[in-house]
């Protein structure tokens, strides 16, 4: 199947070690991340790529992999529990002061039953996430 991708991008009024920094700690992941309550890393220390992290959205848990992690510029990961085949990549770029953030969620469909549903029945708002994301981010960024 086809991926069905949604890019969107916006301005963080931080420099871009801060923005990254905030995107790849998972103490800080619910402050940012819509319906996030609680973050946990599967093995201690920094996040690498290939590392999981269990995250809990109210009383639903997934397991996050890690698909890539490039400071400062590049996260991604993959859901690989609850929404199998959805995958989240942040672009970030520098922008003197500021950081320009690039968000682009991916949605691989596993069968046309699948794809048919997530046509018609609809699926999380990846624009409302991802201006909620932002408006997180800057706000954090002034903390």
């Amino acid at each position: 199947m086809r991926p069905v991708a949604t890019t969107y991008s916006g301005v963080v009024p931080a420099p871009i070690e801060k923005v990254f920094d905030l995107l790849t700690n998972p103490a800080r992941m619910p402050h940012w991340l819509p319906g996030c309550r609680t973050v946990k890393p599967h093995t201690p220390g920094p996040l690498r790529k290939g590392n999981r992290l269990s995250v809990w959205f109210g009383r639903r848990a997934t397991t996050l992999d890690i698909l890539e992690l490039s400071p400062p510029t590049t996260f991604s990961w993959a859901d690989s529990e609850k929404r199998v085949g959805s995958q989240t990549h942040f672009k970030l770029q520098f922008a003197g002061g500021t950081t320009i953030i690039t968000m682009r969620d991916v949605w691989i469909p596993t069968s046309l039953g699948q794809l048919l549903r997530g046509r018609f029945l609809g699926r999380r708002n990846a624009k409302k996430m991802f201006e909620t994301i932002l408006d997180n981010l800057r706000y954090l960024a002034l903390r």
